[in-house]
């Protein structure tokens, strides 16, 4: 883990290709240590969420190139390296975990992402109607302990059709619907990493369980 805090570091002060084609090899020498770290995750996590069962480490990798077309930042690379673990893999729009690895800024977290505007109104529907099960799993001593949701992205108004004076109004403003905890560097280095991360995601795994059952049933 050190590997990957040092390269990510380097590649923050010298984020341009030249750089980091002399240094491929360090940067292909972190990524198999990020890899090796989520085997072991994945591998102890699927016997807690049958979802993910056979899920591969590829298929939960995002890549470190950035998509610069319509960016204003040219930067070619992310100075992070990040997974996301669900069902169908980590483009299939579907709840899970997710793991980021930056400097001062690592964290693991869980839920749903940037979901669909159809999706964001069944979840919403589902606090609406059932907001005793969504309060017993926000308000769960391990949840408060150790969780809080992304504040940095929610409507200023109740959204279009739920009442103003709903109790749990302010969760319904939200446009992601994800628990996260912050990973410190020292946590990072720690030799019980995997089981740290994967104790979490035990954790969240019933709030995952409510998404999934908001967009299936």
């Amino acid at each position: 883990m050190q590997q990957i805090l040092t390269f990510l570091r380097q590649l923050e002060l010298n984020n341009n290709r030249d750089w980091f084609n002399a240094h491929k090899s360090e940067y292909l020498s972190a990524k198999t240590a990020f890899e090796q770290i989520l085997e072991k995750v994945l591998e102890n996590l699927s016997q807690a969420d049958p979802r993910i069962k056979g899920l591969k480490v590829a298929d939960t990798v995002f890549r470190i190139y950035r998509d610069t077309r319509f960016a204003n930042d040219k930067t070619p690379y992310k100075t992070n390296f990040g997974a996301h673990i669900s069902r169908g893999g980590k483009n299939s729009g579907e709840p899970g975990y997710y793991f980021h690895i930056q400097p001062g800024e690592s964290f693991v977290s869980g839920g749903i992402y940037m979901p669909s505007s159809d999706k964001l109104k069944l979840i919403r529907k589902e606090i609406f109607l059932f907001p005793e099960d969504f309060s017993a799993l926000i308000e769960a001593p391990s949840f408060v302990k150790n969780f809080t949701f992304f504040e940095d992205d929610k409507l200023k108004r109740p959204p279009l059709g739920f009442p103003a004076d709903f109790p749990l109004i302010e969760y319904l403003k939200h446009k992601n619907y994800c628990p996260w905890v912050p990973l410190s560097d020292d946590q990072l280095v720690n030799s019980d990493l995997a089981t740290r991360i994967v104790d979490y995601y035990r954790l969240m795994k019933p709030f995952n369980d409510f998404i999934y059952r908001a967009l299936e049933d």
